[in-house]
């Protein structure tokens, strides 16, 4: 039976230097508990830090936690990198983390990217700068997502910065994109009408939460015959009954 799972595929841990220092694996999952979200996908700004911890403390929880990076291009497009696995996502990692700059962090300017347990104990800093592009196309990201058999969505495409269409103008043709993802600036009947050449794509809205009380805004929903990632392909694809809805 095909049942309807409450998602949000875009979601900062306070690794991400903008987020909030409250958003530790804990308080995002009784968050999520809380409003009855079942799907989290999990993307701080070019990094992996803090996922295996997210992982551990779902252990405890009925929700499915997709790891994930929000990759900024060499183009300063924000590309949402979802995969099925652990193993699969620290290989992308390791290909991200060779293609940024040399550049150190600045806490006091950008602010602290917190590496955490599953219960939020500080363990450490990650000390190379996030908030940066990687020297890597739009394209080369995507070559090496699907390569490793996971799923990449251009982040908030109706914002005028960082987004595929606030940078390029366009989606190239030849880009092979799993989904688009419009932000929570903008409601489906008004992406439609604006953005007309993008409603052919696969379409989800996230929160892009940086705070707990950001992760109230709910409205895509997967309709799935179980909670699990290749359930998650098949919706997206549209087979098998499997679908993605939004609800306004």
């Amino acid at each position: 039976m095909l049942l309807e799972y409450p998602a949000d595929l875009h979601i900062h841990t306070c690794l991400s230097p903008c987020a909030s220092d409250e958003m530790i694996p804990v308080n995002i999952l009784n968050m999520a508990a809380l409003i009855g979200t079942k799907i989290l996908g999990i993307c701080d700004h070019n990094s992996a830090g803090n996922i295996e911890a997210m992982l551990k403390a779902a252990r405890d929880y009925d929700i499915l936690v997709i790891p994930g990076i929000e990759v900024q291009s060499a183009e300063e497009v924000h590309l949402v990198c979802l995969f099925e696995t652990i193993n699969q996502l620290l290989q992308f990692q390791e290909f991200i983390y060779d293609a940024l700059p040399p550049i150190k962090n600045n806490p006091q300017f950008f602010g602290h990217q917190w590496l955490v347990d599953d219960r939020g104990n500080l363990l450490g800093e990650e000390t190379r700068m996030l908030l940066t592009s990687a020297s890597l196309t739009v394209d080369e990201v995507a070559q090496k997502v699907h390569e490793l058999q996971g799923l990449i969505i251009p982040a908030h495409v109706d914002r005028r910065h960082f987004s595929i269409i606030g940078q390029l103008g366009f989606i190239p043709e030849n880009l092979k994109i799993d989904a688009v993802e419009f932000s929570r600036a903008i409601s489906l009947a008004e992406f439609k009408s604006t953005f007309k050449s993008l409603t052919n794509n696969p379409l989800i809205t996230s929160s892009d939460a940086h705070s707990l009380q950001e992760m109230v805004y709910q409205k895509t929903y997967f309709l799935l015959e179980e909670l699990n990632f290749k359930e998650i392909i098949l919706a997206l694809r549209g087979l098998e009954g499997r679908k993605v809805l939004i609800k306004e």
